[in-house]
């Protein structure tokens, strides 16, 4: 403050000099210097807040110091040191970063510098609220919550139905083919018509839904609600598959909560008879790794994965279960714990399992499946996956802007290499919406096969 109240004095005698203060009483001058320098305080500490803010980013020498400080961040904290020449890498975007002449384009610039190691984790975020676009869900539509696709002479076909929302509650189910809406055929729809038959049916209050599901017609009512999408659509969702096979979709490992959610949901399925489950991960982009660990817990014990980075374990993850909660922790190789998350009332899932992942399948969404095969656990049901298996630190530079960093990579406990992807058990391609729509679902069928020891593919031919 020393700084700035020697500012206010040289602004204060300037205004006097001028005689900006020059009239009435003794008191009122008091009054009117008292408000004077209240409100050059305010001047001082905004502007004075925002002329620092821009003289970094706005200046040559400013954008040199924060392109500096992005480079020397991914030299100390990339995990591969050698998988750049980073003094190369620099260069090629450095003329660029410095003749910039707006904070979009500088934004721009950098972003473009960090796809370019195509490494699919690390990333430029930027300073947040200055118009960067993060690709957010839309909250609080009026919908009736399910994912969906237009086949034509068919109908549209369900591919996902949200749970807590009016489609769910009615028991629309995924691979159904919507035939009608509020008695309007779809059949011979367009793919223009049919959008504006839900929107007029949603805009109307009410909708009646004649739907096609393998050989059966049924009627679902429907009242649209307004639905946070971005949140229910990291939710995790299970229901019986047969008197014996459970079944449990989970779509990310993001949002707090996941991890509970799963073994509650398991503890569900197996008080319905499920002594065999199907873990559904298909196009799982990853999100948490504690909430990961804490799902991993309901198969196995102990530790599970390791984490390298400059070519010495810097962790290994441990679940554990400790009474009445199930720990899952980050061990440093002095065995320090350095995180952890925790969940109340775990179950332990001791029976057959088998997953399904697709080629969409990365970082949480990949290593689960990755280890529960290396360790013998589960049976690998679906697409071949790129190994995309790293972990990231966020990190402030100097104008208040972030950078995501992949700092670790993660391998199994008896260092398989996870980069080179996952090859699973049972190869087979994601459902094609021509099988979806006639109630088929090649890698749920393939699992079921797997999982019962059956000599067919149930529900091939119908």
């Amino acid at each position: 403050m020393d700084d700035l109240e020697a500012k206010e004095g040289r602004f204060m005698k300037l205004c006097l000099k001028n005689s900006l203060i020059c009239y009435g009483s003794s008191a009122q001058n008091s009054l009117l210097y008292g408000m004077l320098r209240k409100y050059l305080l305010i001047f001082l500490l905004f502007f004075g807040f925002a002329f620092a803010q821009q003289e970094l980013w706005d200046t040559a020498m400013g954008r040199e110091r924060i392109f500096n400080a992005l480079v020397d961040t991914f030299k100390e904290n990339y995990w591969d040191t050698n998988y750049r020449d980073w003094n190369a890498w620099a260069d090629e975007f450095r003329e660029d970063a410095l003749n910039a002449e707006s904070r979009a384009q500088f934004d721009r610039v950098l972003s473009r510098m960090i796809l370019d190691l195509h490494d699919d984790h690390s990333r430029w975020i930027g300073r947040l609220g200055e118009g960067m676009d993060f690709g957010g869900t839309e909250s609080g539509q009026e919908g009736l919550g399910f994912q969906h696709a237009f086949l034509g002479n068919t109908g549209i076909v369900v591919e996902r139905v949200y749970p807590d929302t009016p489609a769910s509650i009615a028991g629309l189910q995924r691979g159904d083919v919507i035939v009608s809406i509020n008695n309007e055929g779809l059949e011979s729809s367009s793919d223009f018509s049919y959008n504006r038959i839900i929107r007029e049916a949603i805009d109307s209050g009410h909708v009646s839904l004649e739907v096609k599901r393998k050989q059966s017609r049924i009627s679902l009512e429907l009242t649209p609600t307004r639905i946070d999408f971005g949140s229910v659509s990291s939710l995790p969702q299970a229901n019986m598959l047969d008197e014996h096979t459970g079944y449990i979709y989970l779509p990310s490992f993001e949002g707090e909560g996941i991890g509970q959610k799963v073994h509650d949901l398991i503890r569900e399925l197996e008080a319905q008879g499920a002594d065999s489950l199907i873990l559904d991960l298909r196009d799982n982009p990853g999100g948490r790794l504690g909430e990961l660990g804490l799902v991993m817990g309901a198969f196995l014990d102990g530790e599970w994965v390791e984490a390298i980075s400059h070519g010495e374990l810097v962790w290994r993850a441990r679940y554990r279960r400790n009474g009445d909660q199930g720990i899952n922790a980050l061990i440093d190789p002095e065995d320090q714990v350095i995180a952890s998350e925790r969940i109340e009332d775990p179950v332990t899932f001791n029976g057959p399992l088998a997953v399904l992942v697709t080629k969409f399948n990365s970082s949480a969404g990949e290593i689960g499946p990755l280890v529960l095969q290396n360790l013998g656990r589960a049976t690998i049901v679906g697409e071949v996956t790129s190994g995309n298996v790293e972990a990231i630190r966020t990190f402030d530079l100097p104008d208040g802007s972030l950078v995501y960093v992949a700092v670790a990579n993660l391998q199994a406990l008896d260092g398989t290499d996870f980069t080179t992807g996952l090859q699973p058990d049972v190869i087979v391609d994601d459902s094609s919406l021509d099988e979806l729509a006639r109630g088929f679902d090649a890698p749920v069928a393939e699992a079921l096969k797997a999982l019962k020891g059956l000599p067919f593919t149930p529900g091939k031919f119908f």
